[in-house]
């Protein structure tokens, strides 16, 4: 179905995390719990956050179209990152694979996402 990526520069998260309810609106409870896990890393909450918009540019569509709520990434038992949906989503895509591969260097993370 398609591909998608998604770069961000780390630091910009340093304000946004402090700004009211960024994280409730943005990531589901278990993705904060995770967060919260990684010591509220910065480099974590961009990464995932790269991964819910590399997935949705990679069915073509924009952070306007569907809830970054009902993109959940999860990470194995290995750490490796995983993707989970719900609701609209969920439904849309049941007959659909996808693939998650995220990356972090120096001030960067980067997100790619493949849909089949």
């Amino acid at each position: 179905m398609g591909i998608g990526t998604d770069i961000i520069l780390i630091n910009r998260f340093e304000k946004l995390i402090n700004k009211e309810n960024f994280l409730t609106k943005n990531f589901t409870k278990d993705e904060i719990n995770y967060i919260k896990m990684r010591n509220n890393n910065l480099s974590t909450i961009a990464g995932i956050y790269a991964s819910k918009e590399a997935f949705l540019k990679a069915i073509k569509k924009g952070i306007n179209d569907y809830s970054l709520l009902d993109i959940e990434i999860y990470h194995d038992e290995n750490n490796a990152p995983y993707i989970k949906l719900h609701n609209k989503l969920d439904k849309i895509m049941k007959n659909k694979k996808y693939d998650l591969s995220i990356s972090h260097d120096g001030s960067y993370v980067i997100s790619v996402v493949i849909v089949y």
